[in-house]
């Protein structure tokens, strides 16, 4: 649910722009600045769930939410608006860190993919219907900007009542933890870390222009003003993404990422094309590739950080995965914000060409070095 609610927005922001008149720039800022909420409450909600329990660090963002919401409803200008993204972060930057470690802790047969699984997909699950459900109200309903958070803050009261009945997990006594941990991976799972981590932050930077700039730039080529049609290039990335995650479960880590970087950086080349041929089976043939390498990417990364967690047995789940997560949303938001820093700059055309052919080179480097790792070890094995 908070996931959704912090990606309402999305096909909103056309008519944010229209009414307090910023620049594709300041756009993106308000998306990209979710991250500077979301990566602080990550690094201090992660370790603070470790010493205090899951419970009330699942609480707390609920509440931060709720604000969120009222922020976005009740905004007038553009520092509200970026008021209401930065609480969306801190929100969303508490629930995730704890809420994995919590599936993972919760999960009846102890089995840590499942949890992850399970994690990826209400995130990504998330991202795809809050488009929806944003472009949707906005569309038919009145006044546009201010129902969809109402709604979103109707439905979270039900799940924060029923996170009071959630069993509680505290560390063991006399274990000591810093409340606010920078990040500190074991060095036993650190390469693991470093090159899920840059894999999955890769397919996270093109999902982040299809939430930024690419529905006002789909909007404008294809000439398409439904905001429900708008929302739906951002929804359409993140269902292939929930339905690569459950049709390919079954691929190994390693396997699935890179499958899904091949995906991501062919998906990117589609999108190249639609400028040329701007058709909409091209726009679609683009969002369903990234989504799809998105989902591989993103779940074997979180596999595969799970699998080495379970082996380090280093008792701080909470704050590696909460170093991952940051990564991987700093992935999302640092190009979000270059594109748009481009857009104001030099236009669409020539901005979404750029990044495009970034998105691409950056899936061949990730590629080329897991290909290059993997040779490594097979040698040191051998001899």
């Amino acid at each position: 649910m908070l996931v959704l609610g912090a990606n309402i927005p999305t096909p909103l922001y056309g008519l944010y722009r229209d009414e307090f008149d910023f620049t594709p720039f300041t756009q993106t800022a308000i998306f990209a600045v979710y991250a500077a909420g979301l990566i602080p409450a990550l690094l201090f909600f992660g370790p603070l769930s470790d010493k205090l329990g899951r419970k009330f660090v699942l609480l707390s963002s609920v509440v931060v939410a709720l604000t969120s919401a009222a922020v976005m409803m009740y905004a007038d200008g553009t520092l509200w608006l970026f008021a209401g993204r930065t609480l969306q972060g801190v929100s969303i930057g508490a629930v995730s860190a704890a809420g994995v470690a919590a599936l993972t802790e919760f999960e009846p047969t102890n089995t840590r993919a499942k949890a992850a699984v399970t994690a990826t997909l209400a995130t990504v699950l998330g991202a795809a219907l809050g488009p929806i459900v944003g472009g949707a109200l906005a569309q038919y309903l009145h006044p546009s900007l201010k129902v969809p958070y109402l709604i979103f803050a109707i439905l979270l009261i039900p799940a924060a009542f029923a996170l009071v009945f959630l069993p509680d997990t505290r560390q063991e006594p006399g274990k000591q933890l810093r409340y606010f941990n920078t990040p500190n991976i074991p060095r036993v799972i650190r390469k693991v870390f470093w090159l899920a981590s840059s894999r999955v932050a890769v397919a996270w930077g093109a999902v982040g222009l299809f939430q930024s700039i690419i529905p006002a730039w789909v909007a404008t080529t294809l000439d398409i003003q439904n905001l429900v049609l708008v929302g739906g290039i951002a929804a359409l990335v993140m269902l292939l993404s929930v339905l690569a995650q459950l049709g390919l479960r079954r691929l190994r880590p390693l396997a699935a990422q890179r499958f899904g970087l091949l995906a991501v950086g062919g998906g990117m080349a589609a999108l190249l094309a639609v400028d040329i041929y701007p058709h909409p089976i091209v726009l679609v043939l683009s969002a369903s590739l990234v989504g799809a390498g998105h989902g591989l990417v993103f779940s074997g990364g979180m596999r595969e950080l799970n699998i080495a967690l379970a082996a380090s047995l280093d008792g701080n789940d909470g704050a590696v995965i909460a170093a991952f997560l940051t990564i991987n949303y700093a992935g999302m938001a640092i190009p979000s914000l270059c594109a748009g820093l481009a857009v104001t700059a030099l236009g669409f055309t020539t901005a979404v060409a750029a990044f495009t052919i970034f998105g691409v080179f950056f899936c061949g480097l990730c590629l080329a070095v897991s290909v290059l790792v993997a040779d490594k070890k097979g040698a040191s094995t051998a001899s």
